[in-house]
């Protein structure tokens, strides 16, 4: 009795677990059923796939005859979960059955669900799959055509396309070198026009001071709360950041498509823009930084390298807000329960919105607020200052004029900030490049440099650093803050003057003046 062993893949918080199954399969003399015994702490799912796997066997011409198959999926002492173990469960069993040789599925992973008929199809994971196996140096990946393409975006990794059982018997006996032998999978390709529109910018009439603070945002990486009156536009403007980010990178794509696969939402392909994630102030703490049994991603992990937009902030749970301050300021989640510690990718950029007080009219020009003083102090109390100090960017929005409200209907006006929306995106991406650059390594942007990194790339110029010290004894700034604003200060010196080093004292003034929402 020979042991086979065939690669599989299963879905795992945002990743993917690579698992072998082990097949051994014994014959009986007696007439009487083929009995599957499968061990390795299989789900519920996995537990019903016994049954299906011999309808499989038996419509493929793949039979076992009377005896015993046992499968074992190791590593043993993590639990399997989902149907894409389906399609190495079949061929583990055809290859111990003597269907196939062990050669031919060596150094493959193969991952699909498979129908009583022999047909595949598709399933997230695909990618997650695809990037667990290159880190044991798996070479090859056998899936459905949707699951496949999602894969064969990465380059050390040659994914094959198959839509039934004997589609995959052929990819696995025929030499890929010949004439009219099974074609890899070539990735789809991307175009980063369709991945945003600065445009959309133009619809937001007025509000120049909020539509600087975006292009700040989007070219630092810092988060924004703006507050305003009900219909300032500050909805809006949030939900323009998005379209003033550059696109993402391939390795971004792939983390993000990763994420959104594992939590069964799929894009069929690699993801083209940036994870836009707006929960309702009801979610809950689990929902949005993560939890639950099993451990599931939150809101802020689906928002991995794009926006999270947190509408009506005072709303939300204390609790749940506070959960966002190791997230912000590492850009990962770590989740620990009683049986399994997991770490959840989270580098969101935050953007929220809020009423300066309950009935939303406290500073209204035109309108009164019934709000007693101790009232509007309360409810801005909401929002707990250790988290304030995280938020870079805090701009307080006052009701456009009526006479901007109610154009002509011609182009968009050029702001004072540097134009229509198109101008501010390509600003704001210039700036964002030469951050990276300046940095030397991918992925940090102004707001994620430290104090010494600050030290060397932002330093404060003699009056500069007087108005800061001034600024900071009279409004008792912490120690956090006075590193955000000088992150903020370089942001503004990369899209006004980025060939000078030092920060000027009005780069520093304007920093100040975007830190006066609450």
């Amino acid at each position: 009795m020979k042991t086979i062993r065939v690669h599989g893949a299963s879905v795992e918080g945002t990743g993917a677990l690579i698992v072998t199954i082990e097949a051994r399969y014994t014959t009986s003399k007696d007439d009487g059923a083929t009995e599957i015994q499968l061990t390795g702490l299989p789900d519920s799912v996995l537990r019903e796939s016994r049954g299906r796997l011999l309808c499989i066997l038996g419509s493929t011409n793949l039979r076992l005859g009377p005896g015993r198959l046992y499968l074992n999926l190791t590593p043993a002492a993590r639990r399997k979960s989902g149907e894409a173990l389906d399609l190495a469960l079949v061929l583990a069993a055809a290859t111990a059955g003597g269907h196939l040789s062990p050669k031919h599925v060596e150094g493959t992973v193969f991952i699909g669900e498979v129908g009583i008929d022999g047909r595949l199809h598709a399933i997230p994971g695909g990618l997650a799959a695809a990037v667990a196996a290159r880190r044991l140096g798996i070479k090859r990946l056998v899936a459905p055509p949707e699951t496949a393409a999602e894969a064969a975006a990465i380059d050390d990794i040659e994914a094959f396309a198959a839509g039934s059982i004997r589609e995959v018997l052929e990819i696995l006996t025929t030499d890929p070198l010949m004439e009219g032998g099974p074609k890899r999978v070539e990735p789809t390709p991307f175009d980063p026009r369709q991945a945003r529109d600065p445009s959309a910018l133009d619809e937001v009439r007025g509000q120049e001071e909020g539509k600087l603070a975006l292009q700040i945002a989007a070219a630092g990486g810092h988060g924004l709360l703006l507050v305003g009156p009900p219909g300032a536009g500050k909805s809006m403007l949030a939900r323009r950041l998005i379209d003033l980010l550059p696109p993402m990178t391939l390795e971004e794509r792939i983390d993000v498509t990763t994420i959104l696969s594992a939590t069964g939402r799929w894009p069929r392909g690699l993801a083209s823009r940036r994870p836009f994630r707006a929960p309702h102030h009801t979610t809950s703490f689990a929902g949005l930084v993560g939890g639950g049994s099993p451990i599931a991603p939150g809101e802020i992990t689906l928002a991995h390298h794009g926006v999270l937009f947190l509408d009506e902030l005072p709303e939300f749970g204390r609790e749940t807000l506070e959960g966002l301050r190791q997230p912000l300021e590492e850009g990962k989640v770590h989740i620990a329960r009683a049986a399994r510690r997991t770490t959840l990718p989270a580098r969101f950029q935050l953007v929220a919105a809020m009423n300066p007080c309950p009935c939303g009219y406290h500073g209204h020009p035109r309108i009164p607020c019934h709000c007693a003083p101790a009232t509007v102090r309360r409810y801005q109390q909401r929002i707990s200052g250790p988290l304030l100090d995280r938020i870079d960017l805090r701009v307080n929005l006052q009701p456009a004029p009526v006479e901007v409200l109610v154009g002509t209907g011609g182009p968009p006006v050029p702001t004072a900030s540097g134009g229509a929306g198109a101008e501010l995106g390509r600003a704001a991406s210039l700036a964002r490049r030469r951050a990276i650059q300046r940095k030397g390594r991918a992925g940090c942007l102004n707001a994620s440099l430290g104090a010494e990194e600050l030290d060397r790339v932002a330093p404060l110029a003699r009056e500069a650093r007087d108005l800061l010290q001034r600024a900071a004894e009279s409004q008792a700034l912490s120690a956090r803050a006075i590193q955000s604003i000088r992150r903020v200060a370089r942001t503004v010196m990369d899209l006004e003057d980025p060939g000078t080093a030092e920060i000027t004292p009005s780069a520093v003034a304007m920093a100040l003046g975007l830190r006066g929402g609450l």
